[in-house]
């Protein structure tokens, strides 16, 4: 008995001697493999992404950073704070296992485009969102069997969590996508994935297939959907409406990111412009030049900094501060945001600035309705150029900045060029309602001590939705005086001074914007006044608390300043023809058009014609043929998107290209019609009221 249990005990250390010799083995592989891995993986980030790999060579490991060998001879990695390894003693084997989950049964990102307004209203675009709305309508009440399982080509994958990265050459072995995004938020990770696995074989397999490879590292959700939102603005959100959604690594960072994504995935489903909102702007643009307007074209210049600054809204919450506001109405400027003119009108406050963006023709009548002639000789505009043009003469003075990614600004970027010999400064974040322009305005020209009334977005779950002075109806459906309002539902906003506030998709945008705006600037000293939305870095301030200012300012000299120093007019009469570029717009259609009409034998193939349809249009993009991309951009997106969603969202192929191919002549009709109309209507100024 002695002699067979020492003999097992022998046989015992054996077996773990062999093990400890093939694990030593296993490493000293690894260790060779994984090295030349890192230095052929930095070579290739320094040629795609040389940031990366700076950071990549500049990156200081913890002292117990350690890559542990697999029995499989892969690496397995231990993430700072964290017990367990991230993969089994086969990582391949269980990633393999992983993807069959997550392809077989898939989570796809998606929009339903069934939800369009369906009117007509005389504008090209509603007509055609009108048909699409209708189209797409039909084909989802017919219930065709959707896409269960992911198809080897679609259009996007959105990955979170990198781990080692084994995940992904295996998943792009299986599927090929056009976009795919990579989220990481712990760059340890994705520098000890560098070891493991051949990026470089990767990074050159998307590239040599003409796809697009994003990698967002170190991220938090805020940078994240910050990097996404300019990816899709740069180029299109059709890169991210039609998404493989797929996570690889568990945690609490990786989740937030998805919850967030998941928030705001409906940031990218609107709000793209369109070909009469262009062609508008530009035709605008075109008056304001000729109109001798006052552009602004200087960056900052030495200003009272302290110069206190009322920025007023026409939220409820400007009620709770109209007694200190009248108090202190003559030692600040009062920059009046849209409506609240009349609110302020009623409440006897003399506005200095009133800022207005809208184009439409209406908008200029309900202005003229709202307050008497001689008010308007009191007060000085400020506008952006898409404004209706006659706006301006009805004030004192009239200013006028340009906004970015509109057609109107490119061709008053190229005339100023031309003239001045510089592009004309975009004030930023000054959409989309008015108060991110008067906020965005006084940020951009040095002023800090910016106060923030009726600037609210949003309002109490049962609470009024403007200022009890405005000019809109109490309640829509009642006999009140007044305007409609915009409906605020559906969504919630943390509340200025806790709880919530109720608001919409329109101000849940403007409030992201404001907030943008205020770290651009890194600011800290804005106010925001009363019970609306909270907004990050501003103070927030009930009305009672404030102390009055301490002298009268002498507005006169302040306002001329502002006048001298950011505005001037271009030295141009008009705009000439060759500007307008006609027949290079007609051109472009045409070739839109000539790519659309392609005959196409699968979703791949048809995939691929979108694109170039894309990147045709997105190569006009910063040129000085840019208005003609602005032209078209929204309107294909506005496409763009529900085609390409189409593609890939039923089983049956065949039956899909049938309904692409009646889409697709949709689109085609649209851009016909947008060429047909461009050389009628480039200087043709708004018009459209609602009937």
């Amino acid at each position: 008995m002695k002699q067979d249990s020492l003999e097992k005990q022998i046989e015992a250390l054996d077996q773990r001697l062999s093990e400890t010799v093939e694990h030593q083995q296993r490493e000293a592989m690894f260790a060779e493999e994984a090295n030349v891995r890192f230095e052929k993986n930095v070579k290739c980030f320094e040629k795609y992404y040389p940031d990366i790999a700076k950071a990549v060579n500049a990156y200081q490991v913890r002292e117990d950073f350690c890559l542990h060998v697999t029995k499989s001879g892969h690496g397995n990695f231990i993430p700072t704070g964290e017990s367990s390894l991230l993969y089994s003693q086969d990582p391949i084997a269980q990633t393999k296992e992983q993807i069959k989950a997550q392809t077989e049964s898939p989570v796809f990102s998606l929009t339903d485009y069934t939800n369009y307004p369906q009117k007509e209203d005389g504008r090209i675009h509603t007509r055609y969102m009108t048909k699409l709305t209708q189209f797409m309508g039909q084909v989802k009440g017919e219930a065709n069997k959707t896409l269960a399982t992911l198809p080897d080509t679609f259009p996007t994958a959105i990955i979170f969590g990198l781990g080692l990265g084994y995940h992904v050459p295996l998943l792009m072995a299986n599927t090929q996508f056009d976009y795919v995004f990579l989220i990481e938020p712990d760059f340890e990770q994705f520098f000890a994935s560098l070891f493991c696995t051949n990026w470089y074989e990767v990074i050159t397999d998307i590239d040599e297939q003409g796809g697009c490879l994003f990698f967002h590292l170190g991220a938090d959700h805020q940078s994240f959907i910050k990097d996404v939102e300019k990816i899709g603005e740069d180029i299109g959100a059709f890169s991210l409406v039609r998404s493989f959604c797929y996570q690889h690594t568990p945690g609490a960072e990786v989740n937030t990111l998805i919850k967030r994504w998941c928030a705001d995935y409906f940031r990218f489903q609107f709000g793209h412009g369109f070909y009469n909102d262009a062609i508008t702007g530009l035709a605008h643009s075109i008056h304001h030049v000729r109109n001798k307007a006052a552009i602004l074209v200087n960056e900052t210049k030495k200003i009272d900094y302290d110069t206190p600054i009322f920025v007023i809204g026409n939220g409820p919450s400007l009620d709770e501060a109209e007694e200190f506001i009248k108090n202190n109405c003559d030692k600040a400027l009062i920059v009046s945001a849209g409506t609240s003119i009349a609110s302020l009108y009623k409440k006897g406050i003399q506005a200095d600035f009133h800022v207005l963006v809208e184009r439409p023709f209406q908008n200029y009548q309900i202005f003229g309705e709202i307050l008497p002639e001689s008010e308007y000789k009191k007060v000085n505009l400020l506008g952006l150029n898409m404004l209706y043009p006659d706006t301006n003469f009805r004030y004192k003075w009239a200013g006028v900045a340009v906004k970015g990614n509109e057609a109107g600004t490119s061709l008053m970027d190229l005339m100023s060029l031309k003239l001045l010999s510089k592009t004309l400064p975009k004030i930023p974040y000054c959409n989309p309602v008015v108060a991110n322009t008067a906020l965005s305005y006084f940020l951009f020209m040095g002023y800090r001590n910016i106060y923030l009334f009726g600037v609210d977005n949003g309002k109490a779950e049962h609470g009024n939705h403007h200022s009890k002075d405005s000019i809109y109806k109490v309640c829509n459906d009642d006999d009140s005086q007044g305007y409609k309002a915009t409906v605020i539902q559906g969504k919630k906003l943390p509340g200025n001074f806790g709880g919530e506030v109720v608001s919409n998709d329109l101000y849940m945008v403007a409030h992201t914007q404001l907030e943008k705006l205020v770290s651009h600037y890194n600011v800290s000293t804005v106010m925001n006044v009363g019970s609306g939305a909270k907004i990050t870095n501003t103070i927030s301030t009930h009305a009672e608390d404030l102390l009055d200012l301490p002298a009268p300012l002498d507005k006169n000299r302040v306002i001329e300043s502002i006048k001298e120093s950011f505005f001037q007019q271009l030295p141009v009469d008009d705009i000439d023809e060759q500007y307008k570029a006609i027949e290079k717009f007609n051109a472009l259609c045409d070739n839109i058009i000539s790519i659309a009409r392609e005959e196409v034998t699968s979703r791949q193939q048809a995939a691929s014609n979108l694109k170039r349809q894309q990147r045709y249009v997105y190569a006009y993009r910063d040129t000085a043929l840019g208005h003609l991309f602005h032209l078209i951009k929204g309107s294909l997106l506005y496409y763009h998107c529900p085609l390409l969603t189409l593609l890939y969202s039923y089983e049956d192929e065949q039956l899909t290209l049938e309904k692409f191919a009646t889409l697709n002549q949709l689109w085609i009709d649209y851009v016909t019609d947008i060429k047909n109309d461009y050389a009628v209507n480039v200087e043709t100024k708004c018009d459209w009221v609602i009937a």
